[in-house]
């Protein structure tokens, strides 16, 4: 508490804003800009939630329907945190209950910003809503650096997990096309469930959200709801009945899945991480009109793949977008990994004695070393995002300046940073029917060619391994 209390004191001594005047924050937070690579005005409330589909099955162990576990960080006034304030209660197995509950301290020793269990939103609300899903196999805990630093930049978070993502050994493993069907549909139920919440009297959320201000994003396969959520997704099932690996393993689609998945108009822009775009053909990613951002691995580290498809993996839905603006930036020295609170998470669960020290160890070796460090990851990742929905689906003054190549050059020597690929308005669809081009690096010197839908598919892999 005291380090709150210390933060707020430095900010009101640099003028910034006074933290016992609630209208001083008010006022200031609609004007002022804020260093979108640090943390926000705004201290950060939590609360969390199972949300159940009876239109969807539960298995056996959720005969009801279908469960949906939502966590929400949302901006908070820090005149209203006290000594006596909760530190947030993070759910760590919210279906089954087998695993203890870890705290918002728990998370904080490794860098993750602070947050606080139900205290009332900021007298400053409604903000942006930025609803996200995870990569297959992540948990919510996963993101937690995401929920806890964009709150306090003045946007609700709300993340879910996915059940039949199989994180832990007693959950239901289901088919990564039953996964990827799901994902939306979860996106969209938990959605209307937090508009609903913002017109219920009494709801911590209540009045919190602005309806007309929804951005998408996500990792992995929780980037390709993103995409689907925005531009559909013709036939779920088709990527995987021709994937000779997931045949193999997981087997022919559930028939289930050989349906479209259709957009939802609420959504007004996007931000996938690292996100699986392979699953969707060309011609639907172009289908994508609303402002998009993609943040994920730098071209040369994609090129280490053997199979060359990968490589352009990042540029590949940059270059299919039809909304404008459509960034793409690249984190260099990145991993899959890196976009999510791996090293992190994997510390606490350690330290709760859920895992043991040797498999910490080794989780760390796999995931931690001889990358970009995972605190520099996540300050990339959510300032772009910032930086992006503050200009795009805000409208706030201040942040384009970091939407440019030359901010990257001079400022983020990690960051490379690209707008829209340049090419003719035809040539996506006449002058190159069956490939795009797209830049390597930044400065435009290196370009390249790619199939749009390579005939050596790129398999979806879980986010994580199976601990």
């Amino acid at each position: 508490m005291v380090v709150v209390f210390a933060a707020a004191l430095l900010l009101a001594g640099q003028g910034v804003f006074d933290v016992t005047h609630t209208s001083a924050l008010q006022a200031a937070g609609a004007s002022k800009v804020y260093d979108p690579g640090q943390p926000g005005p705004y201290a950060v409330g939590f609360t969390s939630y199972v949300l159940t589909d009876t239109n969807r099955s539960g298995g056996v162990d959720f005969p009801a329907g279908r469960p949906i576990p939502v966590s929400v960080w949302y901006p908070v006034d820090p005149s209203t945190i006290t000594p006596s304030t909760p530190s947030a209660v993070y759910p760590l197995d919210p279906l089954y209950g087998l695993v203890e509950d870890a705290h918002s301290s728990d998370f904080e020793v490794y860098g993750i910003d602070p947050a606080y269990q139900e205290p009332p939103a900021s007298g400053a609300r409604p903000f942006p809503l930025v609803i996200f899903s995870p990569g297959w196999g992540a948990p919510v805990f996963a993101h937690n650096s995401i929920g806890t630093r964009l709150a306090s930049h003045g946007f609700v978070v709300a993340v879910m997990f996915h059940y039949g993502d199989w994180w832990w050994e007693w959950e239901p493993f289901d088919h990564i096309a039953l996964a990827s069907w799901n994902r939306p549909r979860d996106v969209s139920f938990t959605l209307t469930d937090l508009l609903a919440r913002n017109q219920t009297p009494g709801d911590v959320l209540y009045g919190a959200i602005r309806p007309e201000q929804i951005a998408a994003s996500g990792w992995s396969l929780g980037g390709y709801a993103s995409m689907a959520l925005t531009g559909g997704d013709d036939n779920v099932c088709d990527f995987f009945a021709e994937d000779p690996f997931l045949l193999e393993w997981m087997g022919p689609p559930p028939p289930e899945t050989c349906t479209p998945s259709v957009p939802d108009p609420r959504i007004k822009a996007i931000v996938p991480l690292d996100g699986s775009n392979q699953i969707l053909k060309f011609a639907e990613l172009v289908r994508v009109t609303v402002p998009a951002m993609g943040i994920g691995e730098e071209w040369e580290m994609l090129a280490l793949d053997p199979d060359p498809a990968w490589a352009s993996w990042q540029a590949r839905q940059h270059a299919a977008f039809s909304g404008r603006p459509a960034y793409r930036v690249d984190v260099y020295n990145s991993i899959h990994q890196s976009f999510a609170d791996v090293c992190e998470f994997g510390q606490v669960l350690g330290d709760l004695g859920i895992w043991d020290q040797a498999f910490v160890d080794l989780w760390l070796s796999w995931f931690c070393e001889g990358v970009i460090p995972s605190a520099e990851a996540h300050r990339l990742t959510t300032k772009y995002m910032i930086a992006f929905l503050k200009t795009e689906l805000v409208r706030e003054a201040g942040y384009q300046h970091i939407l440019t190549p030359g901010y990257a050059l001079t400022g983020e020597p990690n960051i490379e940073f690209f707008i829209t690929e340049k090419r003719n308005p035809p040539a996506i669809s006449e002058e190159w029917p069956d490939t795009f081009i797209y830049f390597m690096h930044q400065s435009g010197s290196a370009q390249a060619k790619a199939e749009k839908d390579p005939t050596a598919t790129l398999p979806v892999h879980r986010a994580l391994p199976k601990q």
